[in-house]
């Protein structure tokens, strides 16, 4: 980074960097570069970092939004976790059509449980405040690369903030990101929590390091094993390099506590829980192993090389730079999870076979790591080089993510960018929630009911198994209520064509539809939420 500053130097004294009295195009790149680093600090970096942090928290707060009130959400998973951040109850059980068990049984979340009473605070409602959550999520990795730019790599000027915010945003919104948000969940908080505990780490603020160590863990029972993963490698590469074990004490301080933490949470898991894990439902199967064959395994490894580039092209680049900069540190993160990636080309379930939604999420970790690589070579005495050189190198990265989104998985059918500007206006959201309310206060009068997965989604509580459109099959309904762009509309309007339902309500300012063979009487409390509709949509 030095080579910068000297060229820069130069510059202004009016030397060329090539030959005296000349100033060529070298110089201007030269100059360039230089004006990241050398110069005015600017007054507006806390502004920078405020949009770096908001402009992802607004756009995919709005997304989720949209997601709950306009589109439909999931029940499995986003409208169960939105339930399970609400939760009182510290064990957090879950809806009764789950089970009621505690979802420690499923997942080890403690984080859950300060979230709950967050929620409690305030005068939201359930998808409300996941809908937030999730915003923050996806706010945290640009924030982390913002302040490793900032304040590792220097870019404190005008146009070095600027371009350090620019970079920041983009990443926020890379094409793992937005596969991510397409099946809302909730890693992408180890995500965050991960990149900001990595670079306070790195620049020993130990303090923060811990908090942000804290969050991560307890955000997931194997978040220690991803962590664990990346500061063994770190560690085992400093040692080789010829960095002391005491100059490594706090992170091997932090990797110890990752494994100690993830094998202990699991052995009790084991011993407390007696149901099946999640581990082997996903990923081995019943019997082991049962889905594995030769053409499974080739069709998903050709898969991941055409409709997962936004995962494989920076890994490519950042190859490629690692080769050229002659600094193993740059591909660390991604040497460090290719275990993960291993792993799911022989999983049971497809989604995670074809790493689709969140499966890839310990790659978004990965593909920050290149800019702490060069961090990390240069304090180990790797060749130094211009700021503007890994920025570059990064940028190029957050470009290659943006391929194949048009294959992403996208059960919901939410469109992007279009997702992002829909925020369902606040009338409509209320409209929802009281109409919700009402519909599961009025079940009786509806007769048997069947619900899509969308309704479920706002009311996980309010209906049982038998009375949803996938578990209810058996019975005639008097009444299907569905989100009439929801993921399960096809399949609820199927149902009510099968079983004669004639009258069509609609709630007015929602996109929630009822079709029925009870007419809803003037005197009903329905009657103020309803309103006739002229066919079934």
């Amino acid at each position: 980074m030095d080579a910068a500053d000297d060229l820069a130097k130069r510059v202004v004294s009016g030397r060329s960097a090539t030959s005296p009295g000349t100033y060529d195009a070298s110089a201007r790149w030269a100059d360039l570069a230089a004006s990241l680093t050398v110069g005015r600090p600017a007054r507006w970096a806390p502004v920078a970092a405020l949009a770096v942090g908001g402009i992802p928290f607004t756009a995919f707060t709005i997304l989720l939004l949209y997601h709950f009130y306009t589109k439909g959400s999931f029940f499995w998973d986003s409208g169960l976790l939105a339930y399970l951040m609400s939760q009182a109850d510290w064990r957090l059980p879950t809806p009764r059509i789950f089970g009621g068990d505690s979802f420690f049984a499923t997942h080890f979340t403690p984080i859950f449980i300060p979230l709950s009473l967050i929620r409690h605070l305030l005068p939201i409602s359930d998808a409300q405040f996941f809908a937030g959550f999730s915003g923050l999520c996806h706010a945290l990795p640009g924030l982390a690369v913002f302040w490793l730019l900032y304040a590792g790599f220097r870019l404190r000027t005008s146009i070095g903030a600027a371009v350090a915010a620019a970079v920041a945003l983009s990443f926020s919104f890379n094409g793992l990101a937005l596969a991510i948000a397409r099946y809302p969940h909730f890693e992408m908080l180890i995500v965050g929590g991960a990149l900001l505990f990595l670079v306070a780490l790195i620049q020993r603020r130990l303090v923060l390091a811990g908090v942000f160590f804290a969050i991560c863990l307890a955000t997931r029972e194997d978040a220690g094993f991803h962590l664990f993963a990346v500061l063994f490698l770190l560690i085992a590469l400093n040692r080789y390099r010829g960095v002391g074990w005491r100059m490594q004490r706090a992170e091997i301080g932090f990797a110890a506590i990752a494994i100690c933490y993830s094998v202990s949470v699991l052995a009790l898991q084991h011993a407390i829980f007696t149901g099946e894990s999640s581990f082997a439902r996903l990923y081995l199967g019943d019997p082991a192993l049962r889905k594995l064959t030769v053409a499974v395994l080739t069709e998903r490894l050709l898969g991941y090389m055409q409709y997962r580039t936004y995962i494989v092209l920076p890994a490519l680049i950042a190859v490629l730079w690692a080769v050229r900069a002659r600094n193993p540190y740059i591909v660390l993160g991604y040497i460090a999870f290719l275990p993960w990636g291993m792993l799911h080309p022989l999983a049971d379930s497809d989604i995670a076979g074809t790493l689709s939604a969140y499966y890839a999420y310990p790659f978004m970790i990965a593909c920050f790591w290149p800019l702490l690589g060069v961090f990390l070579g240069e304090r180990v005495g790797e060749s130094r080089t211009a700021v503007a050189v890994p920025v570059l190198a990064f940028a190029a990265m957050i470009a290659g993510s943006w391929t194949a989104i048009a294959y992403q998985a996208n059960p919901g059918r939410i469109p992007l960018p279009a997702g992002f500007l829909s925020p369902p206006s606040v009338a409509r959201q209320a409209a929802t929630d009281r109409a919700m309310t009402a519909l599961v206060q009025s079940k009786s009068e509806l007769g048997t009911v069947f619900v899509d997965g969308s309704v479920l989604a706002l009311a996980p509580d309010g209906y049982g198994l038998s009375e949803t459109v996938w578990g209810g099959k058996d019975q005639r309904p008097n009444t299907v209520i569905y989100f009439v762009e929801g993921y399960e509309a096809e399949a609820a309007r199927k149902i009510a064509e099968t079983a004669r339902l004639d009258l069509q309500y609609q709630v007015p300012g929602t996109s929630i539809r009822l079709a029925t063979d009870r007419p809803i009487a003037r005197s009903s409390p329905l009657a103020a939420f309803v309103a006739p509709a002229d066919r079934l949509e």
